[in-house]
């Protein structure tokens, strides 16, 4: 083991089952529904449902009845009989009521400019005169075998940094507060975890399942919420005003990762794995146009039942009849691993980022995930140790872990930051959800030294265009660097 890696005896702390994840995977060990709340300042010390392909965001419909009109109704910033009054000043708590007060304005904070403009928004939940709030769901129950103290310890890591050894206001402010909650992997709980979320936040941010991302985003447009999360399923997502991925859909994955399949192994017969749902139709379609235009050896799609193992070992038998050698696998981690040990050595697996190419993943399915090769929008610790110390001098400086679960919430608020800066470039500090998303469609080539570069537009908000490439070793327990900044081969 690498002895500059400081986390190699925390990733030995799992807790068992399954997480799916897309940009901040995280897991912290609570009970279910339990909301956490976790503040920087200066000086303190203490501080991854069913969509249609054409949604038209014009006519939001609920068919699966997960919306309820009389508790979506933010704008303003009322929530649950509370009222805000968005943009008149209020009772700025972020513990459990609605923050809707009044902000400073001025010249843009942490780097962002001296903007000048009025803002013509007046939602400001979530913002007070020294502290700025965002929200974080993703499932915890049934969690992932990650490090029980990544996100406790290293949610609020980045801003921590910024505030207090950097010095560095953000927005002006000496505070941010990170709230999480349990979505408890199902569309239901997680508008409900996204509702209550939103009465204190400015922002969510997707944590991790396919079906819970889009179901929020649905309610972040219905309720008028500025909503992020990576790239997952464009399904019901794509056209809304009011959600913004933050990394390459699955769909857009696809055809790059059929161009490196073709690069990698030109030879080999290839077939995809893939659970069963209407969420990962777009990612088929992706991946089938990618094989077809490069001309690959593919035997076929293959898909199974979510929540059913039965085809591990038929899939595997099937395969290997059929001379296949490179699987492009997109389903459960746990799902992964399970067909991994039961066809150990027969494969070579690769797919789309980010819920394989977690260490984790590695932790509990070595030797048999050994050389899975995945897309993501984080590089591996391997690249951050020579290319991003900050990371891993702020692990030390606050105690945090510093695995890559770290780094990946450490790459999310640098994103977050990213856009803050871009918005104090016009409004200066004085921040509202109206305006910041307005903002942010319009911005592009938002840049960050972690992930990829992001660029938005009124009619796309799906921003990524490039791809991380890392392989799993399980000799030094990390995914490893292959490829960063790609957006094709």
């Amino acid at each position: 083991m690498n002895e500059t890696h400081p986390d190699a005896r925390a990733r030995t702390r799992v807790v068992a089952g399954l997480l799916l994840f897309s940009l901040v995977a995280v897991a912290c060990g609570q009970k279910p529904g339990v909301h956490q709340e976790i503040a920087v300042g200066i000086g303190s010390g203490g501080d991854f449902v069913a969509g249609e392909e054409d949604f038209d965001p014009g006519t939001l419909t609920d068919p699966d009845g997960l919306l309820d009109p009389d508790s979506t109704s933010l704008d303003g910033g009322t929530q649950g009989g509370s009222s805000g009054g968005g943009g008149t000043s209020g009772a700025g708590s972020t513990g459990g009521g609605t923050t809707a007060t009044t902000a400073p304005t001025g010249g843009g904070g942490g780097g962002g400019g001296g903007g000048s403009a009025t803002p013509s928004g007046t939602d400001r939940t979530g913002v007070t005169a020294d502290s700025l709030t965002v929200a974080v769901h993703a499932p915890v129950t049934g969690a992932a075998p990650l490090p029980v103290t990544s996100f406790e310890e290293a949610a609020d890591l980045y801003w921590r940094w910024q505030i207090e050894e950097k010095q560095n206001p953000i927005l002006g402010r000496t505070k941010v507060n990170v709230v999480f909650k349990d979505d408890k992997y199902q569309p239901s709980t997680a508008v409900q975890a996204c509702r209550e979320l939103a009465a204190s936040a400015f922002l969510l941010v997707g944590g991790g399942g396919t079906d819970q991302i889009q179901a929020c985003g649905r309610f972040a447009e219905q309720a008028r919420v500025p909503y992020l999360s990576a790239g997952v399923t464009e399904a019901g997502l794509r056209g809304l005003q009011w959600y913004f991925a933050t990394s390459m859909s699955y769909a857009q994955q696809g055809p790059v990762l059929a161009q490196f399949v073709k690069k990698t192994f030109p030879s080999k017969k290839v077939a995809m794995i893939v659970t069963d749902t209407p969420n990962f139709d777009d990612a088929v379609q992706g991946w089938e146009s990618g094989v077809a235009s490069q001309g690959i050896d593919y035997y076929k799609t293959l898909k199974h039942t979510k929540g059913d193992t039965s085809w591990i070992n038929s899939f595997g038998s099937e395969l290997r009849s059929n001379g296949v050698e490179v699987v492009y696998i997109l389903t459960a981690p746990v799902d992964y691993i399970r067909f991994a040990q039961q066809n150990s050595g027969d494969f070579q697996y690769v797919g789309v980022g980010i819920s394989m190419g977690l260490n984790a993943v590695l932790g509990s399915g070595c030797p048999h995930v050994d050389g899975g090769i995945f897309f993501s929008p984080a590089p591996g610790l391997d690249w951050v140790r020579e290319n991003e110390p900050d990371f891993f001098a702020s692990a030390q400086k606050f105690n945090a872990p510093a695995d890559d679960i770290g780094y990946l919430l450490w790459g999310n608020a640098k994103v977050q930051h990213e856009m803050f800066k871009r918005y104090a470039g016009v409004y200066g500090n004085d921040l509202t959800r109206e305006d910041f998303r307005a903002v942010l469609e319009q911005q592009q080539n938002l840049t960050t030294k972690t992930f990829p570069p992001l660029s938005y537009s009124p009619q796309d908000h799906f921003g990524g265009s490039q791809i991380q490439v890392l392989q799993g070793n399980c000799g030094a327990e990390e995914y490893q660097t292959l490829e960063t900044f790609k957006s094709g081969f």
